[in-house]
């Protein structure tokens, strides 16, 4: 089995509960398994999911979003 991993990443234009919802959905198409949690304030988005860190970012990108790895 495959282990779950934690991949933070900033996306700097999340800033509605609407951006939230487009990225869950990107990232659970992904990984129907994952889990997101996303905080509009830090416009942080954390994912524990057993895809990788740029097929996350692929998914996120291709929902509309700027997305890099958090520092």
């Amino acid at each position: 089995m495959t282990e779950t991993t934690t991949h933070n990443f900033d996306v700097p234009d999340m800033d509605c509960d609407g951006c939230v919802a487009s990225i869950q959905k990107a990232v659970y198409r992904l990984d129907a398994a994952a889990s997101v949690v996303a905080d509009l304030t830090t416009k942080r988005v954390v994912v524990g999911s057993t895809a990788s860190t740029n097929a996350i970012k692929a998914a996120i990108e291709n929902a509309g979003y700027d997305v890099a790895p958090a520092s």
